[in-house]
């Protein structure tokens, strides 16, 4: 009896573990944000043409339905190039800075696969998430995701959702 009762108590510890955490992942706000084409810089280390260590930097504006406004700065650092003919993505770290002015800042970070050949850019309509891990101002201590997608001009749509 002593097992079936530790056994139905770790359960209810579990259940209520995961509730928990299920009740702090809440989004609490979504942005839908607009990008501009960016202006990128290409740094090309080391060896001659694309391989690990070369720097990606860029910023756009940014604008919303809503009426929200700023740059988006950004650097990507290429850690990964396809090490055979039949991989058409490098992978690449990225750390972004979505700047709305007056100190109101979103910090976003993480990984993503980019085509080996091309503009540097991404693949269009295929969405890539990062982490906010932060911000400033109104976004101080901002955590949740950004979806990424590339338009089919260039532009980008930046779906950002922060949670509680």
């Amino acid at each position: 009896m002593g097992l079936l009762k530790s056994l139905v108590t770790a359960g209810t510890f579990i259940l209520l573990a995961s509730t928990v955490i299920a009740d702090n992942t809440k989004i609490s706000k979504t942005l839908e944000i607009h990008q501009a084409f960016p202006n990128i810089v290409h740094l090309d280390i080391d060896r001659e043409g694309a391989s690990p260590g070369d720097v990606l930097a860029f910023d756009a504006d940014l604008t919303s339905a809503t009426g929200l406004s700023g740059k988006l700065r950004g650097i990507m650092f290429t850690v990964r190039i396809p090490d055979n003919a039949i991989e058409m993505f490098e992978d690449r770290i990225a750390h972004l800075i979505f700047d709305f002015g007056d100190s109101n800042t979103l910090v976003v970070t993480g990984s993503a696969k980019y085509p080996h050949k091309g503009d540097g850019q991404m693949s269009e309509n295929q969405p890539q998430l990062r982490a906010i891990i932060g911000g400033t101002g109104l976004y101080m201590g901002s955590r949740g995701q950004v979806q990424t997608s590339r338009n089919s001009d260039g532009t980008y749509k930046h779906l950002i959702q922060l949670m509680e």
